[in-house]
């Protein structure tokens, strides 16, 4: 959280009072904002989630953070990536390549009207921008994001991965957000940058700090 807001000019002691896990006032570059660490995986995600949205008038959400890209000639290492689907690959009937599927999975995560959500949600990022009145960095990757509640380990179940949901970066929040912002139907978007190769477990090869920096750079440019 503090590397993603340290280029905005903030509230004095706004980055000083970030929790470890919850929420708490800010300005951000003289909006006034929440800002929430939800703690890892899907599960802490929609709890904390949920329980913003059910207790304050929230005008839009941007959820910031790393992920790890599924292709590094289309997102390389250190590179800005931003979410138009968000899908949950884990959702539904595995079979025995370890890959669910929906087709024979009657029960819907949500449905509204005539629409049914199942594991994949289509994003606006750039509807929602003009909304909020904020500026997408121009060189941002765009593709969809895959939400797991178990990393990829192998680069084989990554290769299988980007191919069955064509995916460009894998994370562990983004779906129950996705999830919650259309059923309160809030603008949102997904932006993150890329800190390692999915499936690759080599810490060597993971650039932490250098994808934060970055990540720093996105987020300001958001409110430039």
């Amino acid at each position: 959280m503090r590397a993603a807001l340290k280029n905005l000019e903030t509230r004095a002691n706004a980055l000083a009072d970030v929790p470890e896990r919850g929420a708490v006032r800010a300005l951000l570059a003289g909006r006034e904002a929440l800002l929430l660490v939800t703690g890892v995986g899907p599960v802490n995600a929609a709890l904390e989630i949920g329980r913003i949205l059910g207790q304050f008038d929230v005008s839009g959400v941007i959820h910031a953070g790393l992920a790890g890209s599924y292709d590094k000639d289309r997102a390389p290492l250190g590179s800005a990536v931003l979410a138009v689907a968000e899908a949950y690959p884990e959702y539904g009937v595995a079979g025995d390549d370890g890959l669910a599927q929906t087709s024979a999975f009657p029960f819907a995560q949500w449905e509204g009207g005539e629409q049914k959500v199942f594991r994949r949600i289509a994003l606006q990022p750039d509807q929602a921008a003009a909304a909020l009145g904020l500026t997408l960095a121009p060189d941002i990757r765009r593709g969809t994001f895959l939400t797991v509640a178990g990393v990829t380990g192998t680069r084989q179940r990554a290769q299988a991965l980007a191919s069955r949901h064509e995916a460009l970066a894998e994370n562990m929040e983004g779906f129950p957000f996705a999830l919650a912002v259309l059923i309160e139907n809030v603008p949102y978007m997904e932006l993150r940058t890329i800190s390692n190769g999915v499936g690759e477990r080599d810490r060597t090869k993971w650039t932490f700090k250098e994808a934060l920096e970055r990540l720093g750079s996105v987020v300001a440019h958001l409110f430039a």
